[in-house]
């Protein structure tokens, strides 16, 4: 198989994904991070369902695979450049676009990868990239694109506590619909569709972090063993290899 081939069969077909403003677009997604964020806290308190650490690294690991996902990487490839091919290699991140493009959180993730010459793997990324600040720059971003919105509210008039909440509650509940979706498909797995792919992605994170029992589902260990027989029949291991370095097993590569 000629390179151009392999890539076009093993890259994602879409190279952008935008955030939109109405939440009725269902072909325009709001970036990977910001769905795994959103789905990671409560809807009207703001408070997250997780621990920081823990969530700082699906955080990465969603950056990491929005470069997947936009063409700029590869995941679980070695390029041999004598021999002009591409073999196997899990975890092992791949540079095919080292350009930066003005999302400050992205072009850092590409900027680290591009300080290691590109021998580096999943894990190591995430060793490095998923520190606590992590948390405050997503979270700076999405008010800063509108997303989310400050809240604060005092106890007893005297203790104030600020909070930060969708703007758009129909954010967070589209997120839980498509997974629930995802899981109800007859065969979960079986799709190249371009928005399915990022719920594929955000799934994998979900499951990861043990989100599952908080989209409202009334069983949340079905839903979590739905999504994992998804992502564990895609067609591409990549999804793969980031659920399985953001699985709490190996949260304590979070700094």
């Amino acid at each position: 198989m000629s390179t151009s081939a392999f890539l076009e069969r093993v890259v994602p077909t879409y190279r952008r994904i935008f955030p939109s403003s109405d939440p009725r677009q269902p072909d325009v997604r709001l970036p990977l991070r910001t769905e795994l964020f959103l789905a990671a806290h409560n809807d009207e308190t703001g408070r997250a369902h997780i621990g920081l650490r823990a969530l700082c690294l699906g955080l990465a690991g969603a950056i990491l695979l929005e470069l997947w996902l936009t063409g700029r990487v590869l995941i679980g490839y070695a390029y041999r450049v004598r021999e002009n091919d591409y073999i196997s290699d899990p975890g092992r991140i791949l540079i095919l676009d080292s350009g930066l493009y003005g999302d400050p959180l992205t072009d850092a993730a590409i900027t680290l990868l591009n300080r290691t010459g590109g021998q580096i793997y999943v894990s190591d990324f995430l060793r490095q990239f998923a520190t606590l600040d992590l948390y405050d720059r997503v979270k700076g971003d999405m008010l800063a694109t509108g997303v989310l919105r400050r809240d604060t509210s005092r106890r007893r008039r005297i203790f104030r506590r600020d909070g930060y909440l969708p703007v758009k509650k129909a954010y967070p509940v589209r997120i839980r619909t498509w997974l629930h979706d995802l899981a109800s498909s007859r065969h979960p797995g079986d799709s190249r569709d371009l928005g399915k792919i990022q719920t594929f992605a955000l799934a994998g994170l979900v499951a990861a972090l043990g989100l599952t029992r908080n989209l409202f589902h009334p069983d949340p260990s079905w839903l979590h063993g739905r999504l994992m027989d998804g992502i564990t029949s895609l067609y591409d291991s990549t999804i793969r290899d980031v659920h399985a370095a953001v699985n709490p097993a190996n949260r304590r590569y979070v700094r």
